[in-house]
C-alpha cells in the first residue's frame, strides 16, 4: 500500500515542487529576485495530509500550489511567487475574500514569515494622549501601536507608493495660538515596515507651517516654513526631497513676505489626469458654481460627460486598473440649518461605465488611500472623525475604523 501511495503521488510532488508564478506583477532582477514572496497555506505531517488538503482546495488554487519537503514528516504548502509583501498580501485577502482560503494563511519569503503589507494598514491616532501611529489588520480587524515617542505627537503619516515604508513627521507641540500657527521641534522618521525598525531622518526644529506630500512616485518632501529671525515678517521655507529609502536629495529655500503674499500655499496635487492603464482621462469643466466631469475612453475614441456636481474638485485617486475614479469636490453648502459644519462630497465613478456608483455626503471626505480593491477614507465631522473601508467593486462599506479620541489615515483633525 505504501508503494501504491508513493506510485501516486510522486506525479503531484514531482510537479508542485517547481516554483510556478501566479503573479501579475514582474520582480526586480537583482540579488533578491531568487526571493519572491509566496503565501504560505498550512503544513502537514504526512503526505495523505497534503494530498486531503490539496483535493480539499478549489481547483483554481490547485495548479499554481507549491509543496516543500522540510524533514521527514514535515510539509509545507504554498502558493504563488509575487514581487512584494503588499502583492501577496493583496492576493491572499482576495482568494479569502472569495472563500478560496481561510484566514490563518502567512505571507513568507524564503519560507520565513513576513510582515503582510495589504492586511496591515497603517493610520493615526491617540496613545496615551499623543498622536501615534498604529496599525489596522484587515482580517482580524483588530488595531495596536506601531509607534510611538513620549515627546512627540504625530502631525503627518505618508505611506511610500510601494507600501514598504511609512514617512512619519513629528513634532513636540503643534497648533494655533490666536492667529498664528506653531510647531516645536520637528522630526522626519522613516518606518520600515518589514525590517521592524523607524530611521531618524531629519530634525526640522521649530516652525510655523508644515507640509508633507508625494512629488512623484519617487521623491517625498517635507515643505518646513519658520519666522525670520531677523525680520518677522519674513518666512523662511525649506522643501526636503527623500527617495523611497529615506536618502535625503537638494534642499530648496525660498523666502516669503507675509504682508505681500502671506503664508506659502500648500503644494499643487500631482495626480495625474491619465488612468494607471492609460486607457481614461478625465476632465473638468468649471462653471457657474458647478463642475463637469468628462471622462475620455482612448480606445472607444470617445469623450462623455459623467457628473456634474456643485463647487469644484478638491482631490481625485484613479484606481490601480484606472477602471475607477474616487473624488472629493469642495463643496460649500451646508447640510442642515444656517451656520453648521459645511461638508464636502465623496463621489465614487466606474470610469468602464462611464456612470457615478455613488456619492457619499454629510461628513467632511479626507486623505484617500486606494489600496488594493478597497478605497480607505476619512469621515469627519466637528463631532467625530473615523476611518471608513470601502469595497468599491461590490460598493459596499465593509468595515469602520473608530478610535477614542478619533483617527485618520495622515492626521488627526485640528
Amino acid at each position: 500500500m505504501n508503494l501504491t501511495r508513493t506510485k501516486l503521488l510522486f506525479p503531484l510532488f514531482s510537479s508542485l515542487l517547481l516554483l510556478l508564478s501566479c503573479s501579475q506583477g514582474s520582480y526586480d532582477n537583482g540579488k533578491d529576485s531568487q526571493k519572491p514572496y509566496s503565501i504560505f497555506l498550512g503544513e502537514f505531517s504526512t503526505e495523505e495530509k497534503v494530498e486531503t488538503f490539496r483535493l480539499s482546495l478549489n481547483t483554481v488554487l490547485q495548479k499554481d500550489l507549491r509543496i516543500e519537503k522540510i524533514y521527514e514528516r514535515n510539509f509545507k504548502i504554498y502558493f504563488g511567487r509575487y514581487a512584494s509583501s503588499f502583492e501577496a498580501g493583496e492576493a491572499a485577502f482576495e482568494l479569502f475574500t472569495n472563500s478560496l482560503i481561510g484566514k490563518n494563511y502567512k505571507i513568507t519569503r524564503d519560507g520565513v514569515a513576513v510582515l503582510d503589507a495589504y492586511a496591515n494598514v497603517l493610520f493615526v491616532s491617540k496613545y496615551l494622549d499623543r498622536a501615534s501611529v498604529f496599525s489596522y489588520n484587515l482580517l482580524t480587524k483588530q488595531t495596536e501601536v506601531e509607534w510611538s515617542n513620549p515627546l512627540l505627537k504625530v502631525a503627518a503619516l505618508n505611506y511610500t507608493p510601494d507600501h514598504t515604508n511609512a514617512f512619519v513627521c513629528a513634532a513636540a507641540g503643534f497648533g494655533q495660538r490666536g492667529k498664528m500657527l506653531y510647531i516645536n521641534n520637528a522630526e522626519l522618521f522613516l518606518m520600515r515596515r518589514e525590517e521592524e525598525e523607524t530611521l531618524d531622518l531629519k530634525s526640522l526644529g521649530d516652525g510655523v507651517q508644515l507640509y508633507t506630500y508625494w512629488e512623484n512616485q519617487d521623491t517625498f518632501k517635507v515643505n518646513f516654513s519658520s519666522i525670520d529671525t531677523l525680520v518677522s515678517r519674513i518666512v523662511d521655507q525649506k522643501i526636503y526631497a527623500f527617495d523611497l529609502n529615506g536618502k535625503e536629495g537638494k534642499t530648496r529655500e525660498r523666502k516669503f513676505d507675509l504682508l505681500k503674499n502671506g503664508y506659502p500655499l500648500p503644494p499643487n496635487r500631482t495626480t495625474p489626469n491619465i488612468s494607471p492603464n492609460k486607457r481614461f482621462r478625465f476632465r473638468e469643466v468649471y462653471s457657474q458654481g458647478e463642475s463637469y466631469i468628462y471622462i475620455r475612453d482612448f480606445d472607444e475614441k470617445s469623450e462623455q460627460l459623467c457628473a456634474t456636481i456643485k463647487g469644484k474638485i478638491f482631490d481625485y485617486r484613479w484606481s490601480e486598473a484606472g477602471n475607477y475614479l474616487f473624488i472629493v469636490t469642495d463643496n460649500k453648502e451646508s447640510y442642515g440649518t444656517a451656520g453648521e459644519q459645511h461638508f464636502n462630497e465623496l463621489i465614487i465613478l466606474n470610469t468602464d461605465e462611464k456612470r457615478v456608483v455613488r456619492i457619499f455626503a454629510g461628513f467632511n471626505y479626507e486623505n484617500l488611500l486606494v489600496h488594493g480593491k478597497l478605497l480607505f477614507y476619512d469621515e469627519r465631522s466637528d463631532k467625530s472623525a473615523f476611518i471608513q473601508i470601502y469595497d468599491y467593486r461590490h460598493d459596499k462599506i465593509i468595515n469602520t475604523i473608530t478610535m477614542y479620541g478619533g483617527c485618520g489615515l495622515n492626521n488627526l483633525p485640528q
